[in-house]
């Protein structure tokens, strides 16, 4: 009986190393090679010790045979060269912490700095928002992809307008909600409570997807449970999709703001009060969606029908963003920067230094228009070697913007 054939340890090494390659040093162009890199150079990216853990593996595997041949001491080398690139990786991860801490705690215009601690955040805020230093490695181990933990209710599916499947939310919650409370800082036993009375604010998620492809819960889920369960209704919500940005604009942001309709209307049915601050945050097409919802509060021209209705925001949260016009045709309205800064929010925006998709430089222009004329706190950040989609898994680098942001929402519920 012939001998099964046995793969070369250089082409087992092989998707690793090229993953790794350009997870470090990325293609910026042209447009569709620079796409092509960053899709493979993901696992790499947000997942460097299991990719790592798998290149080890084979590479002791095929060392410890009797035969060897002499492309395994090819394939180790290769191995020796991944691995060490998985480390850079790594250690890039590590350092978004102490980058987020510092942008918090930077004094901002209008503001005092956001303190690592509950100093003069109010009695509303019941739970602590000192940074944690400590990476949770077995989250990052062993559960990466982010589930709804223990004590958080999901709600799936559920519509916020017309349209049953362009205006789609999921919504979480803490299970041991209890209804009809005003969810002041006596109503909480601590962060683990045995119940909570009321929700303390409201969290609306808006996912990417170049505006043409998308669903909720598909991105930031992991943001989404932490507020959940620290007592926030979290909302994901899709909007109105189109073959290209600009055809479906204004839709998409009038979709949205029929969202924050929904949540003062609808909300109280579902133990989420009519008045609680409402935060929106999005990522990629979705940041640029929750930032033209922040500079467009109360405008009547994306409120038809409902123009009576407060859309202002307690604060915004812009997750790798693309933040340009839309088209040429809409160039004055679909553009973030066009709009008056005077009546922004406080805004957290938080971009990847190596963005091949969504290039940091637009981050680095709408927060110039920002500080210019908001007199409301700017945090900006920009992560280490971060590239599009940093929001997937529970990475160390994610999980260190979960709590920023945690930090950043708490001071505004």
């Amino acid at each position: 009986m012939p001998r099964p054939t046995r793969v070369p340890l250089p082409a087992l090494v092989a998707p690793a190393a090229v993953s790794t390659a350009l997870a470090l040093r990325p293609i910026r162009r042209p447009f569709a090679a620079a796409t092509a890199g960053w899709v493979m150079s993901l696992p790499a990216l947000e997942v460097p010790l299991h990719i790592g853990a798998l290149v080890g593996a084979a590479t002791a595997t095929a060392l410890g045979r009797r035969e060897r041949r002499p492309s395994d001491v090819v394939g180790a080398g290769m191995a020796a060269l991944t691995c060490t690139g998985l480390g850079v990786v790594l250690a890039r991860h590590l350092a978004a912490r102490p980058v987020l801490d510092r942008a918090l705690r930077e004094r901002a215009p209008g503001d005092g700095a956001l303190q690592a601690g509950t100093e003069g955040r109010g009695t509303a805020t019941t739970t602590s928002s000192a940074p944690r230093h400590r990476t949770p490695w077995p989250t990052v181990l062993v559960r990466p992809w982010p589930l709804p933990p223990h004590g958080v209710r999901a709600r799936r599916g559920m519509v916020y307008g017309p349209d049953p499947v362009a205006n789609r939310f999921d919504l979480y919650t803490r299970a041991d909600l209890r209804p009809g409370g005003d969810g002041g800082a006596g109503s909480r036993a601590g962060e683990f409570g045995a119940g909570v009375d009321g929700v303390r604010g409201v969290l609306v998620h808006i996912h990417g997807g170049h505006f043409r492809a998308g669903a909720p819960s598909r991105e930031s889920r992991a943001m989404l449970f932490d507020h959940a369960r620290r007592g926030w209704a979290a909302l994901s919500a899709t909007y109105t999709l189109s073959p290209t940005p600009e055809a479906g604009f204004p839709q998409h942001l009038v979709d949205i703001k029929r969202l924050l309709h929904w949540i003062r209307v609808e909300g109280p049915s579902h133990d989420i009060p009519a008045d609680a601050p409402i935060v929106v945050a999005g990522s990629s097409a979705g940041a640029h969606i929750a930032m033209m919802t922040a500079l467009t509060a109360n405008d009547p021209r994306f409120q038809p029908g409902f123009e009576h209705v407060d859309t202002t925001l307690a604060a915004a949260v812009g997750l790798y963003g693309y933040y340009g016009r839309l088209g040429s045709a809409t160039r004055d309205v679909s553009d973030p920067v066009r709009h008056p800064a005077s009546g922004a929010p406080p805004v957290a925006i938080i971009h990847g230094t190596l963005d091949t998709y969504t290039p940091v430089k637009g981050s680095r222009r709408l927060v110039r228009h920002l500080r210019a004329g908001s007199p409301n706190p700017v945090i900006y950040t920009e992560l280490p070697g971060a590239q599009h989609g940093f929001d997937a898994v529970c990475s160390p680098r994610y999980l260190a913007v979960v709590d920023a942001v945690a930090r950043f929402t708490d001071r505004y519920a």
